[in-house]
């Protein structure tokens, strides 16, 4: 990750010249309107779609609801990087919506507004949001973010083809060892031919290869020490048993069977399809339910933990969220603080949240929302919440370089190229190398400020 500190202006314009016509292109678009008068706010946001909707929605309702401010909704794609450019170039826009893994580098490299000092003076703090929550917004003790919008990860479930295997749909695996029951009572193929459906499969959707760890009791980074726990007991454990999977269906069936999988917000996505029978996933599953199978019948649980792990008051899941900024060298940040305020009312939370099929990232929501949630699980969702176990990615500047690390690894796993004996101490080294040099790069700049 480039540094603003480090991004001349002059350098910065010409990656921007050089991005030339694709910039033109896929850079940030948004509407017009008559603003005479007013303070107008430029908001980089990555939402297409429904998402990119919903959010236009808060959007107007805070432009309808004052004369003074005017906000500007304009989608960016590849925000992360055209973010940074931007803030290093002296023009940056006055809000940026990213995930919550930018944070750290964003803070560390000094491009945004702290929000310790602006938030309080429009009614936000830091506790009126869902605690499991609260890790994102932070980082080195500083208050960097708002979270616009926010899931936890967990078990969906096919409820028919539960029932087809005389198992009780009412009553989902909370273990690895009945997650591992329910899958070998799932797996459907011909005469041992071509996988037709399978329980359980790691690699679907893949986008979190390295939170297995944490349902055996385990983490990935010691954020105390700052240092890479890849090579833990835990981890180990979680890779053989991924490894028991492949091993168990077979590396090229298993490569044959994915090939086989439609795009994610697709009708042909493997679990609308039945092909595969449970799977790791976040609230917006549901979404994808109502536009393509709306008569799908699905259960939402906590994913399962190892033996002895389990506990129903604090269940084990990750937080992942959408964050709102206001970068460095915004031109009005007491106005992008009142827009955030907005967003932030529970009514607006609400209104996004519901329309994304999220849990409102408030500790506290009205009976009507839970009331009429599209996603029949997000109480699941809600109590991963309130979690003592809830985790979040790995806060640290590496952590680009640490997941793409990982990920890598974790495929060859999954393919039986490698073990973990040979696998993880190497990787540990490797993603500890990332880390020493993040800590070395804000030793030089003396630290998030």
């Amino acid at each position: 990750m480039t540094s603003a500190g480090e991004i001349t202006r002059r350098g910065a314009l010409g990656l921007m010249a050089a991005g030339g016509a694709g910039f033109l292109v896929f850079g940030p678009r948004g509407q017009r309107a008559d603003t005479r008068g007013r303070i107008v706010l430029d908001y980089w946001e990555k939402w297409t779609r429904h998402e990119g909707d919903a959010m236009m929605r808060v959007v107007d309702a805070f432009n309808q609801s004052q004369s003074r401010i005017f906000v500007r909704y304009l989608i960016t794609a590849d925000i992360g990087q055209k973010s940074l450019v931007a803030i290093a170039g002296g023009a940056p826009p006055d809000l940026i919506g990213l995930y919550a893994y930018n944070v750290p580098p964003y803070a560390e490299s000094n491009a945004l507004m702290s929000f310790d000092d602006l938030a309080p003076a429009f009614g936000l703090s830091l506790g009126q949001y869902a605690p499991g929550v609260r890790q994102v917004m932070q980082h080195r003790g500083r208050w960097w973010a708002s979270v616009n919008t926010a899931g936890s990860v967990a078990l969906y479930y096919n409820k028919r083809a539960f029932r087809e295997v005389g198992l009780d749909p009412d009553r989902p695996p909370t273990t690895l060892p009945e997650l591992d029951d329910a899958h070998r009572r799932l797996v459907k193929a011909r005469d041992k031919g071509p996988l037709e459906r399978v329980g359980f499969f790691h690699p679907e959707p893949g986008w979190w290869s390295w939170l297995w760890a944490y349902h055996f009791g385990g983490s990935i980074y010691d954020a105390q020490a700052d240092r890479s726990l890849v090579d833990s007991p835990e981890n180990h454990a979680a890779m053989a048993w991924m490894q028991s999977y492949a091993r168990d269906l077979g590396p090229d069936r298993c490569k044959a069977f994915k090939e086989s999988f439609g795009n994610y917000f697709t009708p042909e996505n493997p679990f609308l399809t039945g092909k595969v029978a449970m799977i790791i996933q976040g609230p917006w599953l549901a979404n994808l339910v109502t536009a393509f199978a709306p008569d799908f019948d699905y259960g939402v649980a906590p994913f399962p933990v190892a033996p002895g792990l389990s506990d129903p008051a604090a269940p084990v899941g990750l937080i992942d969220t959408d964050v709102l900024v206001i970068p460095r060298g915004a031109r009005h940040p007491e106005a992008s603080m009142e827009f955030v305020a907005w967003t932030q009312r529970q009514d607006m939370t609400e209104l996004l949240a519901s329309a994304h099929c999220k849990p409102s990232p408030l500790a506290s929501t009205s009976p009507a929302f839970r009331a009429t949630h599209p996603n029949r699980g997000i109480g699941v969702h809600y109590d991963i919440f309130q979690s003592p176990r809830a985790f979040v990615p790995p806060q640290t500047r590496a952590w680009q370089q640490f997941k793409d690390e990982v990920d890598t690894m974790v495929q060859r796993l999954w393919r039986l190229e490698v073990s973990p004996e040979a696998a993880l101490p190497p990787l540990e080294r490797r993603t500890q190398g990332f880390i020493d040099r993040a800590a070395e790069e804000r030793r030089r700049r003396g630290g998030a400020s």
